[in-house]
């Protein structure tokens, strides 16, 4: 679910890291999972996802963009406020949200 809300977004993103960053703004996500579910069966899988936004200059137009695909999802989520990284010479913010997935045998 995490890349089609990303896909969604239209912002460039990739797991984990960014080898090369594009010049624009991107994202990196994180996808926490733990399993649980009855009679010994993992089939309940909630995933704790964070998306970090680097962006060369504020860009408000995609944040609004990704918290609409998180939005179209119903999904709760928090954010972090922007603030200005120096040794990468890029603005942060950050978003945190948690989905669980139900797998059938």
């Amino acid at each position: 679910m995490i890349t089609e809300i990303l896909d969604a977004s239209g912002i460039q993103y990739r797991r984990s890291r960014f080898p090369s960053p594009p010049g624009e703004t991107y994202a990196v996500y994180m996808d926490q999972q733990s399993a649980d579910g009855p009679d010994g069966l993992n089939l309940i899988f909630t995933h704790d996802i964070t998306v970090e936004v680097y962006e060369p200059a504020p860009d408000d137009a995609a944040e609004k963009a990704l918290e609409d695909a998180i939005n179209g999802r119903g999904l709760p989520w928090t954010k972090q406020d922007r603030y200005w990284l120096q040794d990468v010479q890029r603005y942060q913010v950050i978003y945190e949200f948690t989905y669980i997935e139900k797998r059938r045998v």
